[in-house]
């Protein structure tokens, strides 16, 4: 038998120190979904996260299910909303989203994560030209869908009532 073929030497520290680490997150997710009252979802805890605070700020009911496609809230006023989520560290963004429209869903909603903190939530509605406009856009189908990056967030943060009078829905921290 060569070198080659021998197992490899389990690292005891690094195996503890990851198994420990999964305890402590096993802990915190428990008591984030017991928060919600979702019991055992495997979800993406953001997602999860993504759609009840957009439901705490905007009113209305989670879709039956919470997997379907188009759409995961009913509003208030009867309004379809999608509720997508765009996480990065802070500093520079190597995520980016693309917001698209969606037939028959009358919001677009992204709430938007830095170092998995909330730093804003944001809703478009279905025609995106005048916000792509403003936000000096240049990529194709901007009645559709709109290339969503950090400068964009900063424009829209920075101005947030320029683009409510565009039709969006802008909320910031401290979301009282």
């Amino acid at each position: 038998m060569s070198g080659q073929d021998l197992p490899p030497v389990p690292n005891n520290a690094a195996t503890h120190g990851l198994l420990s680490a999964l305890a402590s997150y096993r802990a915190a997710r428990q008591e984030l979904l017991a928060i919600m009252a979702l019991g055992r979802s495997n979800r993406d805890p953001l997602a999860e996260v993504a759609e009840h605070l957009v439901l705490a700020l905007w009113g209305g009911r989670l879709a039956e299910s919470r997997v379907q496609a188009n759409y995961d809230l009913v509003s208030l006023d009867s309004e379809f909303v999608q509720v997508k989520y765009l996480a990065n560290p802070l500093g520079i963004w190597p995520n980016e989203h693309t917001v698209r429209s969606i037939p028959g869903v009358d919001w677009y909603v992204l709430v938007l994560y830095e170092a998995f903190e909330v730093t804003g939530v944001v809703a478009f509605p279905p025609d995106l030209s005048e916000i792509c406009t403003a936000l000096c856009k240049r990529h194709p189908g901007q009645s559709t869908s709109l290339q969503f990056t950090r400068r964009n967030w900063w424009a829209i943060r920075d101005d947030a009532e320029t683009y409510r009078q565009l039709g969006m829905r802008v909320w910031l921290p401290p979301f009282q």
